[in-house]
């Protein structure tokens, strides 16, 4: 049931050290994430947030890097609802190259009426196709 998003990484992404900036990683996952909402929705949040007056700002992200990502193979990231709340949503984003996985996190995001920057219940199409993909919580495996 996880969907996956793969993304090509390039020669700018990256560090001296010839791996990707620590900072470019989280913006991978959210990259991630935007995709699930396109496949699943059919829209991402610029769409939900100018056409359907739905804001999803993030107010947490936690992150575990387990090794690093290089331009060498393209990152493949697995994504997945892993909680949906009254007026909250959390994702699952687990990055792997070449079978290792490279980090894990943890992103949770709250739904607003955009328009007026207020918490609100998500509107139930949202809900329903969340409720149907839903994962809770489950631990990556160590190759993908």
């Amino acid at each position: 049931m996880t969907f996956e998003h793969e993304i090509s990484i390039s020669w700018g992404d990256c560090d001296p050290a010839k791996i990707v900036y620590t900072g470019r990683l989280p913006a991978l996952a959210l990259e991630a994430i935007n995709a699930w909402w396109e496949e699943h929705v059919g829209v991402g949040w610029y769409q939900l947030e100018l056409d359907r007056d739905v804001g999803t700002p993030f107010v947490n992200m936690e992150m575990n890097f387990r090794s690093p990502v290089t331009p060498r193979h393209r990152l493949k990231c697995k994504v997945w609802p892993n909680r949906l709340g009254e007026t909250s949503i959390g994702f699952r984003v687990v990055g792997y190259q070449n079978g290792t996985i490279c980090f894990d996190g943890r992103f949770v995001s709250v739904f607003i009426q955009a328009s007026l920057f207020r918490k609100q219940p998500p509107p139930e199409e949202i809900r329903s196709i969340v409720a149907r993909h839903l994962v809770i919580d489950e631990q990556p495996n160590d190759t993908a």
